[in-house]
């Protein structure tokens, strides 16, 4: 209870601020909606939001220390502000700004959604799809690249992690052994689960052949299973 009532505390105070950072950009008081961010960021997670730049992902949510309870929604708070501030920057034509600061708002957002096997708040997976959409067409960091692999696979989205499966492979032959075991934990699934997915048993298969092929040299981690 003191875990879930200090979240809620936190996010009714963002989206306080949220919303006057909402009431900024509409104005295209862009300098006005940069400082309230800043001083949210300052009261929320404590931290300065100049450090963005000079620390990772990792090394952002370590500041917040070892206790989830605390880390995790402030690392997801930081992921919002990151992905306001990404898109003040792009109103402000600062493409390649923004470009960064939503790749680092990703990291955290997937990350904490991850680690606690569900969204922090009812928003989380909608800020999620925003900021990939606002990537959209940029070449992503190989770590972002394999988190979100596993995300896509968590939520059950199978077919846009096969996509970024090849997409890592192409670049990471070493991937195609998490892929092999990735195709083979979707046979243990459902066939209505892999159709709701958009990845039917039958194209799950050839997938996983069509690695097996490419990699002769990667063995089976487990036999083939088939659910009815």
């Amino acid at each position: 209870m003191i875990e879930q009532d200090y979240i809620i505390r936190l996010i009714t105070v963002l989206s306080r601020f949220l919303a006057r950072i909402l009431f900024h950009k509409n104005s295209h008081d862009f300098p006005k909606a940069l400082l309230e961010i800043q001083t949210t960021g300052k009261l929320l997670v404590g931290i300065e939001l100049s450090l963005v730049e000079k620390l990772s992902a990792s090394q952002l949510m370590s500041l917040f220390g070892g206790d989830t309870e605390v880390s995790m929604p402030k690392s997801y708070i930081l992921g919002i502000l990151l992905k306001e501030e990404a898109d003040v920057r792009r109103l402000m034509g600062e493409q390649e700004s923004s470009d960064r600061l939503n790749a680092k708002a990703l990291t955290l957002l997937v990350g904490t959604f991850l680690a606690g096997g569900e969204g922090v708040e009812h928003r989380h997976g909608e800020a999620i799809e925003e900021t990939l959409s606002a990537l959209r067409g940029c070449t992503l960091p190989a770590d972002l690249q394999r988190s979100l692999f596993d995300y896509e696979e968590f939520v059950g989205r199978y077919d846009k992690a096969e996509d970024l499966l090849y997409e890592i492979v192409d670049t990471d032959e070493t991937f195609a052994r998490r892929g092999i075991i990735f195709y083979e934990r979707l046979l243990a699934q459902t066939d209505e689960r892999l159709e709701k997915g958009n990845l039917p048993r039958v194209e799950v298969n050839e997938g996983l052949e069509k690695l097996r092929s490419r990699f002769p040299a990667l063995a089976s981690s487990a036999p083939h299973q088939q659910t009815d």
